[in-house]
């Protein structure tokens, strides 16, 4: 526990340079729609739900790992967050304006990435809105971003390395919302191509 602890408090600082774009602009698209109830669904050390609480808006979290909560818990904006399973999430249907997962889906197996977009999905009002930001590798992606993914993704632990090839061999996001009810009103790239952020709608019950 004491090494998990160690590694979310340094999980940030690692991250900074990579994903501050990618904070600001689910900040600005927060703010441009102005949802009212949130969750952000693995939400790790809650930095993203911290930095909308910055800006006045409030959040909730859900996230397994007891250290990256207690992160999320401490300093002087706390984020609100449960440590909660994301396939069997304890809220009611259509209980959030907005649900969104940031770089948590390539790592898990297509099933369980699958459970937790549909546990997404039934919490998202009708209407309302997903933000989902994770890797985007396709023929479109830089040659160094893909290798610069790959390295850093081969180092993260022997079944997230597997999930993760698993991921880019099925066509990412896209095999995972094959068949959803949701339309992509927005996309965004980063990293080079590397990474993309799209927010859909939930348009059909």
């Amino acid at each position: 526990m004491e090494d998990e602890y160690k590694s979310a408090k340094y999980y940030d600082k690692f991250l900074h340079l990579f994903v501050w774009r990618i904070r600001k602009k689910v900040l600005e698209i927060v703010k441009k729609n102005q949802y009212k109830k949130i969750l952000d669904v693995c939400c790790g050390t809650g930095n993203q739900l911290k930095i909308l609480k910055k800006h006045g808006i409030d959040g909730t979290g859900i996230d397994l790992s007891k250290a990256m909560l207690e992160i999320a818990e401490s300093g002087t904006i706390k984020a609100n967050c449960y440590e909660q399973d994301a396939e069997n999430i304890n809220f009611s249907d259509g209980s959030f304006d907005m649900t969104m997962t940031t770089f948590a889906l390539h790592e898990k197996s297509h099933s369980s990435a699958k459970t937790i977009l549909n546990e997404m999905i039934r919490l998202t009002k009708k209407n309302g809105h997903l933000i989902i930001v994770d890797f985007s590798i396709d023929r479109n992606t830089f040659f160094l971003a893909r290798k610069g993914i790959s390295f850093i993704e081969s180092h993260a632990g022997d079944d997230h390395y597997k999930h993760y090839k698993e991921y880019v061999a099925s066509n990412g996001l896209d095999s995972l919302l094959e068949g959803s009810p949701l339309k992509e009103i927005e996309k965004h790239y980063f990293a080079f191509n590397g990474v993309v952020l799209k927010v859909l709608q939930k348009n059909k019950i």
